[in-house]
């Protein structure tokens, strides 16, 4: 949609409506009668310029093509009309032959498995508390570990997320969040704090 003079004119006049009526000190009710009926008038006068345009043939365009001329020479019935046959379809060359597959190497033997040894307990992974001294945080780690680690409760995720652009603000250049921060983003990611790069 292209906005042009009379749209203009048009927007203003109702604006003109406007302030005429609430200079003149009418009611609110009144005033808002006369934008309803200068909208109405203005809508009115619109679909009457639609109406004029719709009916205007449109110039400037492709005219369809007039009749072809009829042939003022008439052949003559002793003449035979020629079969009009199609051009013959060019020749399509036809494709080289598909490659012959390579053998397959013969598969290498197995080797012998070893004997089992009896099972030894399974390592098992330690998390060591997080230290407890207040530390610097860097932000992009946090936001990469609540995308990592997001869960069904979409109201934690949203904290997090608010959090996050919260402390943007006063993150360095490098991502790193002052110690005075360090309560907040231990409450917040506490349970994600152990993967965070220390």
């Amino acid at each position: 949609m292209v906005l042009g003079p009379r749209f203009l004119i048009e927007a203003g006049f109702i604006v003109a409506v406007a302030v005429v009526a609430g200079v003149a000190d009418l009611s609110t009710w009144a005033i808002i009668g006369a934008v309803a009926a200068a909208w109405i008038l203005v809508a009115l006068v619109e679909m009457a310029v639609w109406a004029r345009h719709a009916r205007r043939p449109k110039t400037g365009g492709p005219t369809p093509a007039a009749e072809p001329p009829v042939l003022a020479e008439r052949e003559s019935m002793d003449e035979v009309p020629q079969s009009r046959e199609a051009p013959p379809a060019p020749k399509i060359a036809a494709a080289p032959p598909p490659p012959e597959p390579e053998p397959e190497p013969d598969p290498e033997p197995e080797p012998e498995p070893e004997p089992e040894s009896t099972p030894g307990p399974e390592p098992e992974v330690a998390y060591l508390p997080a230290a407890e001294a207040p530390r610097e945080w860097n932000l992009w780690e946090l936001e990469r570990v609540a995308r990592d680690n997001a869960t069904d409760d979409v109201a934690k995720n949203e904290e997090r997320a608010y959090l996050l652009m919260y402390l943007r603000e006063f993150a360095g250049p490098d991502g790193m969040l002052p110690t005075d921060f360090d309560g907040l983003v231990r409450d917040a990611f506490g349970d994600v704090l152990r993967v965070v790069a220390l």
